[in-house]
Order: C-alpha cells, then sequence, then structure tokens
C-alpha cells in the first residue's frame, strides 16, 4: 500500500487546481449559454445582456444626433446671454469702483 502525504503545500495546489477550472467551468457555460441564447431567445438576450439589435443602436444614435442638433442650435441665443451678461458685469464694475482720479459732472 502506497502513502500519499497531504501536505499544506499539496492543498494549495489542489485547491487553486479545483478553484481554476470551476472558473474556467463558468466561463465557458456562460458564453456557450450566452451564445444559445441569442440564436435562440434573442429578446432574452436584449433583458439579459443588455444586447440591441443594429435597428435599435441607428434609432438610439439617431435620438441622440437629434437632442446634439437641438443644442447647437441653441448655441447663438446662449451665446449672445453670455455676452449681455459680461456687459453687465462691467457696467456694475465701472459703477462700483470708485472714481479717484475723475473729477465729479457740473450739475
Amino acid at each position: 500500500m502506497k502513502q500519499v502525504k497531504i501536505t499544506g503545500r499539496t492543498a494549495i495546489k489542489i485547491a487553486f487546481l479545483s478553484f481554476s477550472a470551476f472558473i474556467l467551468f463558468g466561463i465557458g457555460i456562460h458564453f456557450l449559454g450566452f451564445r444559445v441564447a441569442i440564436r435562440f431567445s434573442p429578446e432574452m438576450t436584449k433583458e439579459m445582456g443588455g444586447v440591441i439589435t443594429r435597428k435599435e443602436m441607428d434609432e438610439v444614435e439617431a435620438h441622440y444626433r437629434e437632442n446634439l442638433q437641438a443644442l447647437q442650435k441653441q448655441i447663438p441665443h446662449i451665446e449672445s446671454k453670455i455676452n449681455s451678461l459680461k456687459e453687465l458685469k462691467e457696467q456694475f464694475s465701472e459703477l462700483s469702483t470708485p472714481t479717484t482720479g475723475k473729477k465729479p459732472a457740473p450739475m
């Protein structure tokens, strides 16, 4: 009868190998299951993994393009508001700075 000594190092090797085997097995099942789900049940795949079709992707991109164009149309209006606010700021800063070198206007 042959004796096998189980040391701490051997236990760690066995644990690491079994852990690696389970991880690889899980990854394989995950990708195989996902591939089967895509082929036989696309609706379930959409719900589980967030996969969308090309048509849906085009619709989403078109929606984002419309939003971008709407925002780009607002840029000139926003720039004019910024310019008017800058002018107001300059006017207020002129009013708030003391006039030490200026002569008062005659009344």
